[in-house]
């Protein structure tokens, strides 16, 4: 796929726009967040966080983890993967990637599934975005052992006033 999923994300200290710099997210403030070597970028600055530890534990996404490679899901991933695809073909235009979001990723199932599914299709860009860093560490890693499909973000699509 090779394709810079999502050029830029909100800074979620001061909401202006976050650009990559090789291994990293910079606001034109000087906020700044690594990408982890694992792949993914932790968002949820310690002020916005409503628990030590917000999310799925790390034993939760573990077992949702061996009940979705069972295979139970399997069906509904097709038809989402389904679904996707055939939107992505009407709008991609110009040759520009289709973005899609996964909103509450977890540990990145349905991305992995979608990016399978896409291996003959337009090319997308894609990000997990889930507020438990358990889950998105999951996500990244499984992504790392196929070769880099997904962006991966810790933190949250609410925007706290």
């Amino acid at each position: 796929m090779g394709i810079t999923p999502f050029q830029a994300l909100a800074c979620p200290l001061d909401g202006e726009a976050l650009i990559r710099s090789g291994n990293t997210w910079i606001c034109p403030d000087g906020h700044s967040f690594d990408i982890a070597k694992q792949g993914y970028v932790n968002l949820l600055p310690v002020q916005q966080k409503r628990s030590h530890d917000p999310g799925d534990s790390k034993a939760m996404v573990a077992a949702r983890q061996r009940f979705l490679d069972a295979g139970h899901y399997q069906p509904i991933a097709e038809s989402v993967s389904n679904a996707v695809l055939s939107h992505a073909k009407v709008q991609t235009v110009d040759n520009l990637p289709f973005s899609c979001l996964d909103a509450g990723c977890g540990e990145g199932y349905y991305l992995r599934q979608l990016a399978d599914a896409a291996a003959n299709s337009p090319s997308l860009s894609l990000m997990g975005l889930d507020i438990s860093k358990w889950a998105v560490l999951a996500a990244a890693k499984q992504d790392a052992k196929h070769s880099p499909l997904s962006s991966w973000v810790v933190g949250s699509n609410a925007h706290p006033r």
